[in-house]
């Protein structure tokens, strides 16, 4: 099987179909409005007790929906402004998951600076609702260590 064959199989096994894709999108598209937004309903978005957050640095490893909810109320107050650039899901039952390549302008005294941002997002569907799961964010490097 040719590499372009075996990848038309893997995306038609795996790729979302449309509805998922743009349910899956309007949920990040609202979570990162909502993350941008001081004072939104981070609270509802993740809400799943199972939700669980690696964030961009070290030790930044929070679960369940009190210490998701504490941070994201805490990062939506602080004045960045979130922006999903390219959303691709992947879907299997009732899971999806999501890479998110996007951007996080961040003001600082000396001007605003716009950082690559990358998220990684894993999503369960109960009663027909797509729900966060996981968020595992990175800030992707020019020079990587690894």
């Amino acid at each position: 099987m040719t590499d372009a064959a075996s990848r038309r199989r893997y995306d038609r096994h795996v790729l979302a179909d449309e509805e998922t894709r743009q349910e899956i999108t309007a949920l990040v598209d609202a979570t990162y409005e909502a993350m941008s937004t001081p004072g939104s309903s981070v609270g509802e978005i993740f809400a799943a007790s199972d939700i669980a957050i690696a964030g961009s640095g070290q030790g930044e490893l929070w679960s369940g929906p009190d210490e998701v909810v504490a941070v994201a109320t805490a990062v939506s107050s602080s004045g960045f402004r979130w922006s999903p650039e390219k959303v691709t899901v992947w879907r299997r039952g009732e899971v999806a998951w999501a890479q998110i390549l996007g951007s996080v302008r961040v003001k600082r005294d000396d001007g605003d600076e716009l950082v690559p941002y990358w998220t990684t997002g894993v999503f369960g569907c109960e009663s027909g609702v797509w729900h966060w799961l996981y968020w595992g964010g990175s800030e992707p490097q020019k020079s990587p260590k690894v």
